[in-house]
């Protein structure tokens, strides 16, 4: 039965209605977030296929958003070939039913999944020279930008272009280890900015520009320092790496003295992410190292494992402030968890193992609880992370009463 003009218009109007509500249910403005615009239509098709309804094309549905979220710009982004288009100004609600799939990612670290690569029967050093004449992926052309008519679309195109030299500096310094050389290359730039561009950093719009900019140069400046599999570092470069985190924020700071204080409050927040990114991934390394060749002692493995059986867990669970139903359920998982980890143990697996291992372990505890309760994930990774590491401390300290000699010869090594 075919329909009438008037019974398709109001099909669509209600349609539209139910796209905006759902829009609203499981996005909102975020400052500073990008997100691909093929995700976002890839969410769109879901909701259509559960709601049985008739999906709009990606240009009518670009529209329906721009409805919603006026104000949101669109940006490509990516390296040179395979760049995307991205909406600025708009990330997902933690209560969407997409926030997992998109933020959380599969695996704990970047090493998640990853093989140790092996050549020749030895494993390589990593080395920084091998990324040498890395290029930073294209920065958002000035072109493409709205931008307020106060502002000059030639000028903000110089800038761009004098930043991406300047982060392109940086990167390049990295890559030849010269970490110290960076700090004096961030002062020469801020604070020998031109004059007439001095009024550009003072401005809210180009502010979030450089912010992009900064974010693009830490994932490519993370990906260059960091090796994607859980390849030794000499001891040398794992600590140069350290240091330059430490002091990241610190020259960043010194070199925007006497700018305006909203582009600090802006740049620090994301340095600071980016040097605590740094230092978590280099100490995982760090560890890593250090624990495979105890992995392979299978002498030393085999004391673990009788250290791990004389752990005693309801004097652990004793000392937890909960209702009786949480500690036998905690009770319950921290023995699983125990048990998992001696089966492990036993068949001498890799540090990479391990690593797929406690990615499970997320997964079951906190990733797929809070897609079926409701429950805030942020929320329940913090209650889980608060019980990890109490229940990690009292192994600690029984295992220390214990008299534990394999793991004390593992934590004198990692020390």
């Amino acid at each position: 039965e075919r329909k009438s003009v008037a019974q398709i218009m109001r099909d669509k109007k209600k349609q539209t209605s139910l796209t905006l509500q759902w829009l609203e249910e499981n996005y909102s403005i975020c400052e500073g977030v990008c997100l691909p615009r093929c995700i976002l239509y890839a969410h769109y098709l879901d909701f259509c296929r559960r709601e049985t309804l008739e999906p709009a094309c990606a240009a009518t549905f670009g529209k329906t958003i721009r409805q919603k979220f006026p104000h949101l710009t669109t940006r490509r982004l990516g390296t040179r070939g395979h760049s995307k288009y991205h909406y600025y100004g708009i990330g997902i609600r933690e209560t969407s039913q997409y926030y997992h799939s998109v933020y959380s990612g599969k695996g704990l670290t970047r090493f998640s999944g990853a093989k140790l690569k092996n050549e020749g029967g030895f494993t390589r050093k990593y080395s920084l020279s091998s990324k040498t004449g890395t290029l930073l992926p294209d920065f958002p052309n000035a072109e493409f930008l709205i931008l307020p008519l106060t502002l000059s679309r030639e000028k903000i195109e110089t800038f761009i272009m004098m930043y991406k030299t300047h982060c392109q500096c940086i990167l390049d310094t990295a890559i030849n280890s010269n970490f110290e050389e960076i700090q004096n290359f961030l002062l020469h730039f801020w604070q020998g900015l031109p004059e007439h561009l001095l009024p550009l950093v003072d401005n809210d719009v180009v502010i979030d520009i450089i912010c992009v900019c900064d974010s693009i140069l830490y994932k490519v400046l993370t990906e260059v320092l960091i090796p994607s599999t859980m390849q030794e570092m000499p001891e040398t470069l794992l600590c140069d790496i350290r240091n330059f985190a430490k002091h990241w924020e610190s020259w960043i700071s010194s070199a925007l003295e006497n700018l305006p204080e909203q582009l600090s409050d802006a740049k620090l927040p994301v340095a600071r992410r980016f040097a605590q990114s740094l230092k978590r991934q280099t100490s995982f390394l760090h560890l890593a190292q250090v624990a495979r060749p105890v992995l392979y002692d299978a002498e030393l493995v085999n004391q673990m494992i009788d250290d791990v059986e004389r752990i005693d867990l309801n004097s652990i669970s004793s000392q937890v402030v909960c209702n009786q139903s949480d500690c036998d359920q905690d009770l319950e998982l921290n023995t699983e968890f125990l048990k998992e980890f001696k089966e492990i143990l036993r068949k001498q697996a890799t540090v990479e193992a391990f690593t797929e291992w406690l990615d499970i372990v997320v997964e079951q505890r906190v990733i797929k609880p809070s897609k079926q309760n409701g429950k805030c994930f942020r929320k329940r990774a913090q209650d889980y992370l608060l019980k990890w590491s109490f229940f990690g401390a009292r192994v600690m300290h029984n295992l220390t009463l214990n008299n534990a000699t394999g793991f004390g010869k593992y934590y004198n090594s990692c020390r």
